[in-house]
């Protein structure tokens, strides 16, 4: 049963071909990534796999619409399938209107137990991108990522 998440819109303080930037090259995290979570994430150019806990997380990126659009699916020993765009729209020439969306193919009982976390997961990450654009670490993330926004 697909499950359509679409987060909330934030406008960031940086142009849309920034951000594209970014996401369209998921490599390019590696290099600001702290010390610490190295040995978890693997990069690849269109990929990033993510070991936590006995478990792969990973994307690896379905296609790029420059400047306005970064999709994701799933790769990996993920859970369940998910796909995952990401939305960057110019709101002038150095702000950009921002949102996820999230669709997660979920069995009943995967439902059952990710339902609103998944809302509530897909907005704590757009304000967190948003914040670490502005150059501030969110309170709920981890040591070590105050390199990243430096």
């Amino acid at each position: 049963m697909s499950e359509f998440i679409q987060g909330k819109t934030v406008i960031i303080n940086q142009p849309s071909y920034a951000l594209y930037t970014i996401f369209s090259d998921p490599s390019r995290i590696a290099s600001v990534l702290p010390e610490q979570y190295r040995d978890k994430v693997t990069f690849g150019e269109d990929t990033v796999l993510v070991h936590v806990q006995g478990f792969e997380l990973g994307v690896k990126v379905h296609s790029r619409t420059p400047f306005s659009k970064v999709e994701f699916e799933h790769y990996g020993q993920s859970p369940f399938p998910f796909f995952i765009a990401i939305f960057m729209e110019p709101a002038s020439d150095s702000t950009t209107y921002f949102h996820i969306e999230l669709t997660a193919e979920l069995n009943m009982m995967m439902r059952m137990m990710l339902g609103k976390r998944l809302q509530e997961g897909v907005d704590k990450i757009t304000d967190a991108i948003a914040a670490a654009a502005a150059g501030k670490v969110p309170d709920n993330m981890p040591q070590g990522w105050q390199d990243m926004v430096k």
